[in-house]
Parts: C-alpha cells; structure tokens; sequence
C-alpha cells in the first residue's frame, strides 16, 4: 500500500456515513495511534470515528477477535464485515460481509473487487 504523505490541505476530506446502520456501537474505540493526524472522519448515528490508520476494520466484535469499528451484536454485521483502506489519495471498501452493504444507495456484494469510495 502507497505512503500517504500528510497534507494539510486533505486532513480528514473524506466523511464516510453509516446513519442506515442497523446498530450503533455505544463505545468508540480509538486509534492505537491517538497523536497520529486524522485523515477521515467515520460518522454514524451515535458516534464519530477518526480514522488515524491507513486500514481498519468495521464488523462485530466476538471472542475471535476485534475490530476497530464494532457496529453491535447485530446478526445482519459480520464480524469483519467491511474493511477500509487508505491509498493517497482514495479511500477503498471491501466487503467481507455475507450481507454486503450499500454505498450511496449502489449494492456492494461479498467478494466483489475494491470499489473507491466518494470523498464525501
């Protein structure tokens, strides 16, 4: 994965919506790199997440392990369900969810390739 170099004029462009979330995590959980710059910001219904790493995670938490985002104990979110990454200067979603999910209203299925995310 490419390097993104810090660039004032692109910290935190991205804002990426999960208001149609069927579960909303009632703790957020951080960065392991808290002084790092944020370079998104993760939005749902009850929370806000800085992305401060260049891949996280969103699912469910479980005794197998955790996630960076956890979205509740919801059946319909895997627990990996969709994984984030950051390549200066996009934002790519993939999904690992048996499920999918659905971006700007379009259907993203399991297994599909990376699908570049809108800046807003």
């Amino acid at each position: 994965m490419a390097n993104a170099q810090k660039d004032d004029n692109n910290d935190a462009w991205a804002l990426l919506a999960l208001k149609s979330a069927p579960a909303s995590p009632s703790k957020v959980q951080w960065s392991p790199e808290p002084k790092a710059a944020a370079i998104a910001r993760l939005e749902g219904r009850e929370f806000e997440y800085m992305i401060r790493q260049y891949r996280i995670t969103i699912g469910r938490n479980s005794r197998v392990g955790e996630v960076d985002v956890n979205m509740g104990h919801s059946s319909f979110i895997s627990r990996r369900h969709i994984e984030i990454t950051f390549e200066s200067p996009y934002f790519f979603m993939i999904c690992n969810g048996k499920n999918g999910v659905f971006v700007d209203g379009v259907f993203q299925r399991k297994g599909a390739p990376p699908f570049q995310l809108p800046k807003t």
